[in-house]
């Protein structure tokens, strides 16, 4: 799966939790019913997220190499 397609569906689904939030508020519904389970639940996203970046992330990819040769006296010479 993308990268891109698993920041929208994080995003989407944080979107989802806070109109939840917001509904319960609308709605009266005392903050101590749905403050737990609403952090709970951006905690998992969160979790979420860190495990799909991590898993579709390239082993040994993550970062480029550093320069050597020329190319280190380049980035060196200001």
């Amino acid at each position: 799966m993308p990268k891109t397609t698993i920041l929208v569906i994080y995003a989407v689904i944080d979107l989802l939790i806070g109109a939840g939030v917001i509904w319960c508020v609308l709605q009266r519904i005392p903050v101590s019913k749905f403050l737990i389970p609403a952090t709970v639940l951006f905690v998992l996203n969160g979790i979420w997220l860190l495990v799909m970046v991590v898993k579709t992330t390239p082993a040994g990819h993550a970062q480029d190499p550093p320069p050597k040769g020329r190319d280190m006296k380049k980035t060196i010479r200001r």
